[in-house]
């Protein structure tokens, strides 16, 4: 191939470049010395020619599956242009008012960085189909080209429509395993692909992690193939590391019960796809969908409990931990109780298991074969009373019979329920006392009935709740009350009324010794004016003697004082004389504070009175101050005269009187 250069060397080349620039109409494109041996034949042979193309008049292409030209590789190959030139041409074709590249992209890249002006080319006329073909196969035949590219030009080849695997198995001579898993590269995650370009893992690796999906591929990465990964798998073979994906990861349909019909054909079915053929050697096919297979599986077991429940409602929905959470979520949405197991699926008791009837083909005599029938009818009869007993005790509520749901299917277990010793508290005319009572065992239907009891106890716990704390948020309004805010409010006074309180406002029990709610609530909605002021008085008197202060308390304090005032108004002659009594032991108290104060201070008076004549007898002032004026003596103000409050005194006993204090 000819060298391309700015200049020509020698003049003979000189020359002829000189002409071909002349006889060329396109100043653009400059006929190569090999397009000038082919001029004398291209009427007869319409093949594509070779010409020396400005590179200022070509594209990029828009079909070359080779998208990443590292830096480092294309330097390489421009300093090898600028020694030896370009030895193969690339292939354009004519695109507006220049050409766009079919393949040769990264020569074309290489010639510009070593500073070329002209590269030779093969210009063909091509369709957008055949170009992208054209660009495809030539890139696909090279010998650098890299995973990814080769598996980005396969999946753009299938994408077209123009081809199929078996097409490509045929034009490229590989292998359908192999154009497969070079497909599968086109799925792997982004850290990962990145690793198989810095060739950090090998194409194996990276081909047995693409088979799963992207969030496997994430976990995977994160746990064996990031920086500082615990267990590293960059350097294990490449079968071991497919063993450990497919052991964890993969599905198996063997462990699953639900029917495998639509399985069979899947193409998720590792069975169907020709990359798990190892794998799945000997019949351990596995799902790639596992959404689908969890689907499946979850709506098998709801399926299999509640036809279970359907045929036997005495039975109980169960489970022992390993249900899945959408399998519970699903039947606690739509009503269904699934109780909680205390104990591992061994635990509780199989039904009994039918004997098997013995063939005749099997023994070796009829004396054998007799005896065996013999033996197999009393199994049977000792099978039909065990059944019996436990279809019995079951509907006694002696046995509970568990629908466990497990992880792939739902199994009949039983389990004994023991009688139960309760300490119950009896009332009757002689007062309380208590006993111990056994309790057999609830029946399914008492099961059942307590259950819906539980269940609506469960539904208002909830609500009062959030009743609550829609209270503790919520403003009220100001508008007048209803009548049945009305009873409302004297039910919250009435509700916290002891009975003896009750009766007094004239309300008896109908039909027990106390009164039940029920009836405070009646009651509330047909008080009379009398009813109401004396609840009102009985709610204040409860009020004072629980939230007035017992020490520390003087007429300051708000409570105190208005419960004084509220004896007053209803206990008047009471409330003096407990009133006065402390009052008057206050004062005695008073006065004996007051004269001590008196004698402190005429002390104190006295003592500065000394020292201010110590200091004038040393030094005689020129002009003697005047007298001060005397000091009012300082007093304890005395308390207002109502209301009249003692507080009470820690230092006398509560059989102190009035007469012992004033001695």
């Amino acid at each position: 191939m000819q060298t391309s250069k700015e200049e020509p060397k020698t003049k003979k080349s000189r020359v002829k470049a000189s002409k071909a620039a002349t006889s060329n109409p396109n100043p653009d494109v400059q006929e190569s010395p090999q397009a000038a041996s082919n001029s004398g034949t291209a009427e007869q042979q319409p093949a594509p020619t070779v010409q020396l193309l400005d590179l200022n008049k070509i594209v990029s292409s828009t079909y070359n599956p080779r998208k990443d030209f590292r830096s480092e590789t294309l330097q390489e190959l421009a300093e090898n242009i600028s020694q030896v030139g370009v030895l193969q041409p690339i292939c354009v074709r004519p695109k507006e008012e220049g050409f766009e590249i079919v393949y040769g992209e990264r020569r074309y890249w290489a010639a510009a960085m070593a500073g070329l002006k002209f590269i030779p080319a093969l210009v063909r006329e091509l369709s957008d189909a055949e170009a992208e073909d054209a660009a495809i196969t030539e890139n696909l035949q090279r010998e650098n080209v890299t995973p990814r590219e080769e598996a980005a030009a396969y999946k753009r080849a299938l994408e077209s429509g123009r081809h199929t695997i078996e097409s490509l198995v045929g034009k490229f001579g590989k292998s359908e395993a192999y154009i497969r898993s070079r497909l599968k590269l086109c799925d792997l995650i982004e850290a990962l692909a990145e690793q198989l370009d810095r060739e950090e893992i090998s194409v194996g690796v990276a081909t047995e992690i693409a088979k799963y999906d992207a969030a496997v591929q994430q976990e995977v990465y994160e746990e064996h193939f990031s920086d500082g990964c615990r267990l590293s798998w960059k350097n294990a073979r490449i079968r071991e590391i497919a063993r450990r994906l497919y052991d964890r990861y993969m599905t198996r349909l063997d462990t699953y019960r639900f029917d495998k019909t639509e399985c069979q054909t899947c193409h998720h079915n590792t069975a169907n796809q020709i990359l798990f053929k190892d794998e799945c050697a000997e019949g351990c096919a596995g799902c790639q969908n596992r959404s689908c297979m969890m689907r499946k599986n979850d709506e098998y077991l709801i399926q299999q409990a509640l036809q279970l429940l359907k045929a036997d409602p005495r039975t109980v929905l169960a489970t022992v931990g390993d249900t899945p959470d959408s399998v519970i979520e699903h039947l606690e949405e739509e009503g269904y109780r699934i109780q909680e197991l205390d104990y591992y699926l061994d635990y509780y008791d199989k039904a009994p298991e039918m004997p098997e009837a013995p063939q005749a083909e099997c023994y070796s005599s009829e004396e054998n074969y007799a005896e065996a029938v013999k033996r197999y009818e009393a199994a049977l009869a000792r099978f039909t009373e065990q059944t019996r007993q436990l279809e019995f005790d079951v509907t006694e509520g002696r046995v509970r019979k568990y629908a466990v749901i497990g992880m792939f299917d739902v199994e009949i277990r039983y389990e004994d329920v023991p009688e139960e010793e309760r300490e119950v508290a009896v009332e009757d005319a002689a007062g309380e006392r208590t006993i111990y009572v056994t309790m057999v065992p609830a029946s399914p239907m008492e099961s059942l009935l307590r259950q819906d009891h539980r269940n609506r106890q469960l539904c208002y716990e909830h609500i009062t709740a959030d009743m609550k704390a829609l209270f503790r948020e919520s403003k009220v309004s100001g508008s007048p009350l209803t009548e049945e805010e009305h009873q409302m409010f004297y039910y919250a006074v009435i509700r916290h009324m002891a009975d003896d309180r009750l009766r007094q406002c004239g309300i008896e029990p109908q039909n027990q010794w106390r009164v039940t709610e029920e009836e405070r609530f009646a009651a509330a909605g047909q008080l009379t004016p009398e009813q109401r002021a004396a609840m009102i008085r009985f709610f204040l008197l409860d009020f004072f003697r629980t939230t007035a202060r017992d020490y520390n308390c003087t007429d300051e304090e708000v409570d105190t004082r208005l419960m004084c005032r509220f004896a007053d108004l209803n206990f008047e002659a009471q409330s003096r004389t407990v009133q006065e009594k402390y009052l008057a032991t206050y004062e005695r108290r008073r006065t004996k504070l007051q004269e001590q104060i008196d004698d402190l201070k005429a002390q104190e008076e006295a003592r500065a009175l000394a020292e201010s004549r110590e200091s004038d007898a040393e030094s005689i002032p020129e002009e003697l101050p005047e007298e001060p004026e005397e000091t009012p003596d300082t007093e304890i103000q005395a308390p207002p005269a109502a209301p009249l409050i003692i507080p009470a005194d820690p230092e006398f006993g509560p059989n102190e009187t009035t007469e012992s204090l004033a001695a």
